[in-house]
């Protein structure tokens, strides 16, 4: 129902403090959450990856439960790199009903934080793991999406939990997206609050999208195939790794060649 656990997303609305928000209006937004140790393993190189890409992003952090040696990092790469604009949610866990553990809600909570972004008026949402490294401009690549949301559906898999993997969602910003964004951020809250000892993240969509299919289905469709790849695709806009993948030699690679790479500077000179 519409208005299913709003109480809950209310609740935790009102804990969480975003800052630098100011500029999102009318914005094109990626929407990325990590605890502090997500953070200092992932964040620097996504945010590389992107600024190598020579162009402006809007990137919104949700912060879990950050220590002072992150905010002050956060503050270190608004400095270093120019052309993105970084936007935080401070997020102390409260106010909410938390799994014992805890990365259940970590995985879920760029899906509870989304809703507040779309009603700040930015224009299209793309939301995505932390452990991403960003390969070409995947604005580009989404501006041949009609629809007013989309997911990475995989429905050759059997298992319903693996109908839908979570590492990329997109909200165009319209009364569709941001109805089916809340009612997907109640449904995880409510979810979070029984206890589970499974992620939900990509199970809850699901299955959300199967009960409103006649509300949501001409609305929302698949993500383009080369907007993010898992398998390392020479043409995909984005590459990340799920599981026990993260170390593997592929990926660690080229976060190392990013990390390593110098960014062109305004005045035509290299810097580091």
């Amino acid at each position: 129902m519409p208005g299913f656990a709003a109480g809950r997303l209310d609740r935790l609305n009102s804990t969480l403090r975003l800052e630098g928000t100011d500029h999102l209006k009318g914005q094109d937004v990626i929407l990325v959450a990590c605890d502090p140790a997500y953070f200092r393993r992932y964040a620097l190189s996504f945010i590389k990856s992107l600024a190598l890409i020579g162009k402006a992003f809007c990137v919104h952090l949700h912060l879990l439960q950050p220590d002072q040696t992150v905010l002050d990092e956060v503050d270190r790469l608004r400095r270093l790199y120019r052309t993105i604009r970084l936007s935080t949610t401070i997020d102390p866990l409260d106010g909410l009903d938390l799994p014992r553990r805890l990365n259940i809600y970590y995985n879920a909570a760029r899906f509870v934080g989304a809703p507040r972004l779309l009603d700040l008026g930015v224009e299209r949402l793309l939301i995505l793991d932390i452990d991403t490294i960003a390969r070409s401009c995947p604005w580009e690549t989404l501006d041949a999406v009609t629809a007013q949301a989309a997911f990475n559906f995989r429905p050759h898999k059997a298992k319903p939990w693996q109908k839908i993997i979570a590492n990329a969602v997109y909200y165009r910003n319209t009364p569709l997206s941001r109805d089916f964004a809340g009612r997907l951020a109640r449904v995880l809250l409510a979810g979070l609050a029984a206890g589970p000892h499974y992620h939900l993240d990509q199970i809850l969509p699901h299955y959300l999208l199967q009960i409103g299919a006649r509300s949501f289905a001409a609305g929302i469709a698949s993500v383009p195939a080369d907007l993010i790849s898992l398998d390392y695709a020479e043409d995909a806009s984005l590459w990340t790794a799920k599981g026990a993948d993260k170390a593997s030699a592929r990926f660690l690679a080229e976060r190392a060649r990013i990390d390593a790479m110098a960014l062109p500077a305004a005045n035509g000179r290299q810097r580091a």
